[in-house]
């Protein structure tokens, strides 16, 4: 670790995280699984948690995009996360979630292999990137967390989505 705490207060996130939390000090976060790894996102960003419904494949768009589906008439794009973490597809399971997050006014799917938890996280815990790690892993990662004696990886909500913005774009 670099030794500088990961403050998720600073910036554009201050106001929004004062305001749904009351506290400057502790960050909710959804953890999820991805493969064999465990994910975080701030609750803040995340619209709701579905089960696994009907994708329809787009076609000539990057592998990770999954497709559209319908979430009360609102027809939205799908990512699979692990399609964009490289990691092989694999068949859907009674635990496969779709986690809809409101990015830059839009709802998107990303789909994860599991939700497993809702945790407060003191601002303390949470680090920023490791040194060593390359300049795509750091667009990708927000922070670490140290949750339970478990490092959960923090995941950059702007850095998932950047091809989910130029495909609606290209569809808008």
């Amino acid at each position: 670790m670099n030794g500088k705490n990961f403050d998720l207060t600073e910036g554009r996130d201050q106001k929004k995280i004062q305001q749904a939390k009351g506290s400057s000090d502790i960050v909710q976060i959804i953890i999820f699984s991805v493969g064999n790894e465990d994910y975080g996102l701030e609750i803040e960003k995340i619209q709701e948690v579905i089960r696994m419904r009907t994708i329809k494949h787009l076609p000539h768009t990057p592998e990770f995009i999954l497709g559209v589906m319908n979430l009360r008439g609102n027809i939205i794009p799908v990512v699979g996360l692990r399609e964009k973490f490289g990691m092989p597809p694999v068949d859907y399971t009674e635990f496969t979630r779709v986690i809809v997050v409101k990015h830059k006014n839009k709802l998107v799917g990303m789909v994860v292999d599991e939700v497993n938890r809702v945790v407060n996280v003191p601002i303390d815990k949470i680090d920023g990137n490791p040194d060593m790690v390359s300049d795509t892993t750091r667009a990708l990662v927000r922070g670490v967390a140290n949750i339970d004696d478990q490092v959960i990886i923090l995941v950059e909500l702007d850095y998932l989505l950047f091809s989910v913005d130029e495909i609606q774009t290209d569809m808008g």
